[in-house]
């Protein structure tokens, strides 16, 4: 039934409360730590639900109520699990034919979900340099998704987009080719993509450091772990796990794709 709450994650030992209850019926009573559902209705009063099975959707993820169970299937505590639609991550670079040097793709975004570490008072939303990423376009059937668009169409749509790259010269993927922001509580992964560009040939995109959104740079290797050992520049705040992480597998791959890159070139 559409109505039904789903399975949080494949796991077996991950489960809904209402299988915690069966596994032990006691489990959500006189626990400090559970995890509490609040909703505001219209009339401005609060329900509270404990131990109960729960899930919040969007069109871009879900957020649902899951219970960890230990290898025999006693319930050991609770902790809700996201879930996002199909996306890519992407490393987007570049190398200077004359010079060989390497520059690699940051947009500043900013991320109004993160509050200020240094100014708890801070209201204004915080900008993060990252890399390039976002959710895969649905092809649509006749009534819902039927599919999504593949890991490559949309790394090169994504670059597009968010760095004004028009010349894709190659795209690939690490032998592993998935990415989990944060396992704690993320159950799904994300696709990771190599897609190198012509530097020559980047549009050029609208640049205002008061609409961060649309600003985007290829930056030389060298100074992008200059910025990630800061943490914080004028083009954001570079502490970011899912863009560092990325950049850091990107860069233990950093001889292959440099020798391909020659090796195309050469044969132009």
């Amino acid at each position: 039934m559409e109505n039904e709450i789903k399975k949080p994650g494949q796991a077996n030992n991950l489960v809904l409360p209402s299988e915690a209850k069966q596994a032990n019926p006691d489990f959500f009573e006189g626990r400090p730590q559970n995890w509490v559902l609040r909703i505001k209705k219209e009339d401005g009063a609060i329900e509270e639900y404990e131990g109960v099975d729960w899930e919040a959707v969007s069109p871009f993820g879900a957020v649902r109520s899951a219970v960890v169970t230990d290898n025999e299937g006693k319930p050991v505590f609770d902790r809700p699990r996201y879930e996002e639609k199909p996306n890519v991550n992407v490393v987007a670079w570049g190398r200077d034919i004359k010079t060989g040097q390497i520059r690699l793709a940051l947009i500043s975004q900013p991320r109004p979900h993160s509050d200020d570490p240094i100014n708890p008072d801070n209201t204004e939303q915080l900008v993060f340099a990252q890399i390039p990423m976002g959710f895969k376009d649905g092809l649509f059937g006749k009534d819902q998704i039927e599919a999504y668009e593949s890991t490559k169409d949309a790394a090169i749509r994504e670059t597009g987009e968010e760095t004004g790259a028009s010349v894709i010269c190659d795209i690939s993927q690490p032998e592993f080719p998935f990415h989990n922001p944060n396992p704690t509580f993320v159950g799904t992964w994300s696709d990771l993509v190599f897609v190198e560009v012509d530097l020559d040939q980047i549009e050029k995109l609208k640049f205002d450091r008061k609409e961060p959104i649309f600003k985007a740079e290829y930056v030389p290797l060298k100074e992008v772990w200059k910025e990630i050992r800061a943490g914080k520049t004028d083009r954001g705040i570079t502490r970011m796990c899912t863009s560092n992480s990325a950049l850091l597998i990107y860069l233990s791959y950093l001889g292959t794709l440099v020798r391909a890159s020659k090796e195309r070139e050469a044969s132009v």
